[in-house]
């Protein structure tokens, strides 16, 4: 059975295995001791879940979380007549563990983000896609916008 739902600091030793690797699947690590990685994405993950600006979804299947994704709100300089506190969503660090891909948990976890989303007035939701990852965006709502802008240095 599949369970959906937030995460907590419960999960902090669990979301930091599966942040190394997902790291490791995509980008290897090179020199990179866990060790180091855990206290540093340990530290990152208390102060994130405690800050009311990151939420994480996982996905649990016999108790052991097999999916994820996170969201950041990303805080917009108020307008007239809009909300006092406008923000959006960015979503990032999408990931499955490979035994459990294409079984639909990433669009369960997406279903969940998005109602949570629109419950608590999140105006959208951006991301950036992988090549390999843009199908699953599109069946799940988004598209393409060309309106944002990157400068890299």
């Amino acid at each position: 059975m599949t369970i959906v739902r937030l995460a907590t600091l419960d999960d902090v030793d669990e979301l930091v295995q599966m942040r190394w690797d997902f790291s490791a699947e995509d980008y290897g690590l090179g020199a990179a001791s866990f060790e180091e990685f855990h206290r540093i994405c340990s530290e990152f993950l208390i102060k994130a879940l405690g800050s009311g600006d990151w939420y994480i979804w996982v996905a649990e299947v016999d108790r052991a979380i097999v999916s994820h994704m996170y969201l950041q709100l990303i805080h917009k300089v108020p307008r007239p007549g809009k909300s006092p506190d406008p923000y959006y969503g960015y979503v990032t660090n999408v990931y499955t563990r490979p035994a459990f891909r294409s079984q639909g948990l990433g669009t369960e976890i997406h279903r969940a983000m998005e109602k949570w989303s629109k419950e608590h007035e999140v105006e959208f939701l951006i991301l950036w896609p992988s090549s390999d990852s843009t199908s699953f965006y599109r069946r799940n709502g988004f598209f393409r916008c060309e309106e944002a802008m990157e400068k890299h240095w």
